[in-house]
């Protein structure tokens, strides 16, 4: 694959005292980056002053209308982005300086992909343990090619680690503002309908999980998790998952200490198609 031009696009909301990090991991890359959008999602503090401190061209920073979550600023960025090569980055997370360079060399040994993405390091806030994800008990060959079953029952890409074209967002419809916490989950098995994905091996980004953020949020999450579920039950049945996945919902809420609420939220979607 020729050298392309690409637009890294960013939300960030109140992130001042990570945003400068996360935005020089991305100055930094050893592929060289066109542009950076700054999509502010109606910040509070004094994230536009920090982004003007870098005082790079490349960075473009712009500020939403109002506060309207991740989906809205992202899908907002998209639109900004001069570039036909788009990649997410979040305003507390850092990448290694080989992220790009590594997935584009990916996209080269397989040029059919409709998107590339790659491992990440987290640290569990519950133990301090620092972990790889995709997890290791999922089949390596599974990370790859058509990865719609796979997302149907557990979502592996993770939105700062995707790399694709614009055209493809666009044919996928962007990220949809009803899926908080799990929006990258639905984008990605709609972006899975369009082709194989290609997958790098290796953890190649640093996430921060946010003290307040909607992923730490038990309820949203299933909330979401209950209505991909509906919004895709006859995909689940026509390739014979209903049980199998419905199970592992269930599962994961009886651990959870909310398998009641659970029932009745995945009972809500069903009977409202995934709209509720």
């Amino acid at each position: 694959m020729e050298k392309k031009e690409i637009s890294v696009i960013i939300p960030t909301w109140n992130r001042a005292g990570t945003i400068r990090r996360s935005i020089d991991s991305v100055l930094a890359q050893t592929y060289e980056i066109s542009e950076v959008v700054i999509m502010d999602d109606g910040s509070t503090d004094d994230t536009e002053e920090v982004i003007a401190a870098i005082g790079d061209e490349r960075v473009h920073y712009h500020r939403m209308p109002e506060n309207g979550g991740a989906s809205r600023a992202r899908n907002a960025g998209v639109d900004k982005a001069k570039h036909e090569i788009i990649a997410f980055h979040d305003s507390d997370d850092v990448w290694e300086p080989d992220k790009l360079e590594k997935q584009f060399a990916c996209w080269e040994e397989m040029p059919e992909a409709v998107m590339i993405y790659c491992a990440l390091t987290y640290r569990d806030p519950d133990t301090g343990e620092d972990m790889v994800f995709p997890f290791a008990d999922i089949p390596r060959e599974k990370l790859s090619g058509n990865m719609t079953e796979l997302l149907l029952h557990r979502n592996t890409i993770d939105t700062p680690t995707m790399l694709l074209r614009k055209e493809t967002f666009r044919q996928a419809g962007g990220f949809d503002p009803l899926y908080p916490p799990l929006e990258d989950w639905e984008f990605n098995l709609r972006v899975s309908r369009l082709g194989p994905i290609g997958y790098v091996d290796e953890p190649l980004l640093h996430s921060s999980i946010s003290e307040g953020s909607l992923s730490s949020s038990t309820a949203n999450y299933y909330h979401a998790r209950c209505r991909i579920f509906a919004a895709y039950l006859p995909e689940i049945q026509s390739r014979g998952l209903f049980d199998e996945i419905a199970g592992d919902i269930l599962r994961h809420a009886e651990h959870d200490g909310v398998l009641e609420s659970v029932k009745k939220l995945m009972m809500l979607h069903l009977q409202e198609g995934g709209r509720a």
